[in-house]
Order: C-alpha cells, then structure tokens, then sequence
C-alpha cells in the first residue's frame, strides 16, 4: 500500500508541474497575468473557505464599482478546474459533409463553397500564388488564432490544409485532445470527432522535417490521421505527440497574442480515466470555421504606412503599425464613424474638434480595415458597456497596433451612446479597443474620468447598442462579465466624411 501511495503522489505531482507549466507560460504572454487556482488541492480549499467566510459575514469581497474596460485587463480566460467532474464526453460530429471525386480536386469558391465537402477522391489543385503571404483565421469557441502560414517548409500540405479550410472541411469540429506533458491541443475531425477519424481521403508530401516551438500550427499529411492538426502550447526539445499522429508537416506559426487561446484550452484539461496519456477540455471547445486570407497582396515595400490610407477604403488591411497615425482628418469637417455589425448598423459622429488625435487614430485604424470581422468580445450590463476592437485575439489582451496615442484630457463623464477608448490604468495607454456607452450605469466610470470620449451615436443606433448589451451572457471564470450571446460580428467600420 505505501508504494502504491508513494506512486499516487509522484503522478500527482507531476500532472501539478504539468499545469504548472502551462500557467506559467498562459501568465507570460498576458498582459498583467492570468491567475489559475488550479496548483493544488490546498489552494482550491483555502479558496473555499475564504469564500464561504465572506458569505457568512455577509461581505462579498468585491468593490461596489466594476472595474473598466482596459486595453490589458484579462478577460478572455476559461478557468474551469481541470480533473474535475469526471471525463467530460464530447458532441457528436458535425453533420456529414459532402464528397468530391475526380483525379484532381479543383480549388474551393473563395466566395465559400455551394455546399460543405468531408470526403475527396484525391489532392487539390494548386490553390495559393506562392508570391502572396497567408493567414489562417481559426474561430474557436475560446477566441480567435490568427497562424501565418509557412509555404516554403510544407507547400502541398499547406495547399491542402488551405482548400480544406475553403470547403469548410474543419467546420463545427472539436478540439478532442489535450496533452499537457507534451503541451499540445488537437483536433480536426470531421467524421468522428476523434483520433481514428478517416480524414480527406488523400495524404501529401510533408515537407521539411518539423522543428517544434511554442505557437506552431502542424497537420497530419500522411498515414491514418491525415487532415488532423495539433497547436504546440510551448517549447520542446523533442516533441513526442502521446496520439498516433503521423506525417506531421510545419503549416505555419501563430502570429499574435492569440497563443492565448490555445494555452486557454490546454489549462482546461481533464486526464482520461481509461489510458495512461492525455484527455480533453472539460468544456467543449469547438472550431466554428477556418479561414484563408492573403495577408498583403501587394509588393513589399509598396505600402507607405506614414501616408494617410485611401478615404475611401480601398487600401490595404493593416493591423501591426511601427508608430502612431498620421493626422488625416480635416477638423473643419464632419466625420461619422458607419459600424456594420451582425446585430445592425450604429452611425457614431466623431467628436473631430474635441479630441482630433483620438478620433483620427479610430479613422485611419477603421480605413486600414483595422476593425473588419472583428467580435464586440465583452458585455457588462453592471457599469453599462460594449467592448471591442481587438482584431488579433478578440479579448481585452490584444496586442493592439504596435503604438498608443496620449490621453486628450480627463475627468470625462460617461453617458449612454458615446464611444469611448479603453486603456490601463497608466496614463496615455489607449491604443485602438473602444467600448460603447449604452445606459445610464455607465455613470459608475465618473469617479475614473479618465477613459476618452470621442464621438456620440444616434437614436437609432442606441437602440442596436441596446439590443446587444441585452443579449448578454454570463460566462463563468471571465472576471470581466461575459460577451453577446449568439456573438456579434463588426463587418467593418468605414468613415464618412461631410460638411
């Protein structure tokens, strides 16, 4: 019995390094930290205690005044216990796709394909200009992962994985496995949610041989996981996959923040009672879709990033910057920020005379297509706001755009309908996230001041802003409240100028 014991708490102890490590890595790449009470056993018992005191006492522990929307505050971290509940059991598979046959399969729709294929007779066509730069754009249930992808390591596994994507191949998919020794997440299983899932029908060459680093995208291209793709969580000097994942190919690397998200699922995992590797997330986590863009299609060097982009729209998507805006705006002249968003358009004149640096920098972002298909990610009914603007990881930890402007005075108050940048409690920290006013709890901020108001929205658009806080839902373990349920999307924001 004692060494049976003596092996119980070896194993304890190093499923705690484990997590430990992966808190670690989660607290570096955050602005500020992430807390995870998942160490130990004692820590989760204090915790209980403390709490339960408090509550006896009558006295919850929280200020009276939530805390504002902040360009680095955390609040995008699902901080279920992991090993608790027992082994959680994952959705079905999404509902069967459609099949392709031919020696050769053409290239998916960029527009989106008429209907949804699982099952290919054979490899794609050459469906990328291997002159142009990639991102695949995952949506997850946890956030977004931006991966540049890597056409020089893996060209046909790259290729593939690409017109997958574009035939919505990886649509509704679960991620199916965590490993926190190996420090990985997997998924991309359309058929049966699952490591035995049959994949495409077709395998490639796999390229280089893999070089494993924290952030890297790899995908199965050979043998009997072919299609399946794991996100490495850390660095490892011999990546060592507890799944039969074969043929691994390099299919890019995260290129933002967003290694968050993937550290996020991993620090929900829960171990499989039934072997002695691995398990899943004790929540489910699922990818909603895949996209493919073309990162800059125009030649290197041909954007001059200190001019002022087309009023237009026309110019380029840009969403990293070496320094702040130009002024572009005419203050003699009317500008009105046009949200187009899942939920309804909101029209928002821009206050230019008051705050011309804060309402330019929010233009010239929106005509770098800065805030396109991006998540108004936070709801907070209790001080009465929507956040948004964070297009690398849609949560409140976004990198931003490389810069921040300086705060354009203080002692604001907050009133429903305006717009208003978000930044940290250091001064002249706002960069591009913003939240929107909507009711009168808004009011509770006064005693800050210190967050800028620069434009005001109509009635009717009060009205859309209205409907989304109302849409809001809890979501446990986010310390910032919780976000639009279903989601809201910005389309894009375009600047029109008048007068």
């Amino acid at each position: 019995m004692a060494t049976s014991k003596r092996q119980r708490q070896r194993e304890h102890r190093q499923i705690a390094q484990q997590r430990a490590k992966v808190t670690e890595t989660r607290g570096r790449l955050r602005s500020g930290g992430v807390r995870v009470a998942l160490i130990g056993l004692a820590i989760v018992v204090g915790v209980l205690i403390l709490w339960l005191t408090l509550r006896e006492s009558g006295d919850s522990g929280e200020s009276d005044v939530p805390s504002a929307a902040s360009d680095t505050a955390d609040g995008n971290g699902a901080e279920a216990a992991p090993g608790t509940g027992g082994f959680p059991e994952l959705p079905p598979p999404p509902a069967p796709g459609g099949e392709l046959s031919g020696d050769v399969t053409p290239c998916p729709d960029t527009a989106g394909p008429t209907f949804r294929v699982t099952s290919f007779e054979s490899a794609p066509a050459q469906c990328l200009d291997p002159e142009l730069a990639y991102t695949a754009v995952f949506d997850t249930s946890l956030g977004r992962i931006r991966v540049a992808l890597d056409q020089e390591a893996a060209p046909e596994a790259v290729n593939a994985f690409a017109a997958l994507a574009g035939y919505d191949y990886y649509d509704g998919t679960a991620i199916f496995y965590t490993d926190p020794t190996g420090g990985y997440i997997q998924g991309g299983s359309p058929h049966t949610n699952s490591a035995d899932d049959p994949g495409p029908g077709f395998t490639v060459d796999p390229g280089e041989e893999v070089t494993s680093k924290a952030g890297q995208l790899l995908w199965s291209a050979e043998g009997d996981s072919a299609g399946q793709f794991l996100f490495l969580a850390y660095d490892e000097a011999d990546f060592l996959p507890s799944q039969p994942v074969s043929g691994l190919a390099t299919l890019g690397q995260i290129s933002d923040g967003s290694l968050t998200v993937v550290l996020d699922a991993l620090v929900l995992h829960v171990d499989n009672p039934d072997t002695a590797f691995g398990g899943r997330p004790s929540e489910t986590v699922i990818i909603n879709s895949i996209d493919i863009q073309a990162t800059d299609t125009t030649p290197e060097g041909s954007i001059d990033l200190s001019a002022c982009p087309p009023a237009d729209g026309s110019g380029p998507t840009v969403l990293d910057f070496d320094g702040p805006q130009p002024m572009c705006l005419d203050v003699s002249k009317q500008h009105t920020a046009v949200f187009d968003t899942t939920a309804g358009e909101m029209r928002i004149d821009l206050d230019v005379a008051n705050t011309p640096v804060t309402a330019n920098n929010f233009a010239v972002l929106a005509r770098y297509h800065y805030y396109d298909n991006t998540l108004l990610f936070r709801t907070d009914p209790s001080i009465g706001i929507i956040q948004g603007g964070a297009p690398h990881t849609n949560s409140p930890s976004d990198p931003g755009p490389g810069y921040t402007i300086p705060d354009e005075g203080s002692g604001f108050t907050y009133e429903p309908g305006q717009i208003v940048m978000a930044r940290t409690g250091a001064p002249n920290s706002a960069s591009a996230q913003f939240f929107l006013a909507v009711n009168e709890n808004t009011a509770l901020l006064n005693s800050q001041g210190t967050y800028v108001v620069f434009g005001q929205m109509d009635a009717e658009s009060l009205a859309v802003a209205e409907a989304i806080l109302a849409s809001h839902a809890d979501q446990p373990g986010n310390r910032l409240g919780g976000a639009p349920d279903p989601q809201v999307i910005v389309k894009s924001v375009t600047v029109e100028e008048s007068g």
